[in-house]
């Protein structure tokens, strides 16, 4: 299993990134594993094997082949029938209503058919897709096509405002205090509030605790050291409190989830 990413050649305020998602398998091979959120949305589209989605770990409902999916508060479970061929384009968080051309609150926790929001015209990118060998010129095709859905008018220029909110809290890797924020960039808690959910999907809060998750995840699945070396520098006092902050995201303690975890969910913790 293996995954390519490429950088944005013009959207690069906009987009995060794009990947490529390898791994074989026989058609009657059912692999699954649980993904931590990321706090972002995706157009994601599935050249491969059907893919299943679930809350829970037992009802699984099949994704659209071409799904806009993300802003989830907890963890998922992907089920993969065969072999598997993914490849998705992440929105910058604070960004990514201006291609959907809505508030990002209606996105939220959502799996949607992406023809519902881009229209038929992306079900035909899907076959484009399909037919190209290279993952950068596949990645090139889908930023070239992104590019006519980009609302150039910003929201009172929030996003801007926004999109730097996010790289504060990712640079104090979720350690951090929502009044800070709002004070800092001179907004109500109100108004923050409330133009945090319409740009990124979810409320500071919400993306500051899984912004945390994924920073001790990506440092342990690295490192593999006590959990209180990593979570020290995360600003935890004791572990008791990281194991709730975890569970509550995860679905799990930390030691269960490591100990679960395979090679497609060690490389979706390092994908964003």
């Amino acid at each position: 299993m293996h995954i390519v990413k490429t950088q944005p050649k013009y959207l690069t305020d906009h987009i995060k990134c794009f990947y490529s998602v390898f791994a074989g398998g026989p058609e009657n091979v059912v692999s699954s594993h649980r993904r931590l959120p990321d706090g972002t949305l995706d157009i994601l589209f599935n050249l491969g094997s059907a893919v299943l989605l679930s809350g829970d770990g037992l009802n699984y409902s099949p994704m659209p082949d071409v799904a806009l999916t993300g802003l989830y508060r907890e963890r998922k479970f992907i089920q993969y029938k065969g072999a598997v061929h993914l490849v998705g384009v992440v929105f910058q968080p604070g960004f990514a209503h201006l291609f959907v051309n809505d508030t990002l609150e209606h996105f939220e926790d959502s799996a949607l058919d992406a023809s519902l929001i881009f229209g038929k015209e992306i079900c035909f990118l899907s076959e484009q897709l399909k037919s190209m060998a290279g993952e950068a010129e596949q990645h090139h095709l889908l930023e070239r096509f992104l590019l006519k859905y980009l609302r150039t008018k910003d929201n009172g220029g929030y996003s801007s405002r926004i999109f730097d909110v996010v790289q504060q809290i990712h640079k104090l890797e979720g350690d951090v205090v929502i009044s800070a924020l709002y004070k800092a960039n001179f907004m109500s808690a109100r108004t923050f509030r409330r133009k945090f959910n319409e740009c990124v999907g979810m409320s500071p809060k919400q993306y500051a605790a899984i912004t945390r998750i994924k920073s001790f995840s990506k440092k342990y699945e690295l490192s593999r050291c006590s959990y209180t070396d990593v979570c020290s520098g995360l600003g935890y006092t004791d572990v008791s409190h990281f194991t709730r902050d975890f569970q509550k995201i995860a679905g799990t303690s930390p030691t269960a989830y490591f100990r679960q975890l395979d090679e497609i969910g060690a490389e979706f913790i390092h994908l964003i």
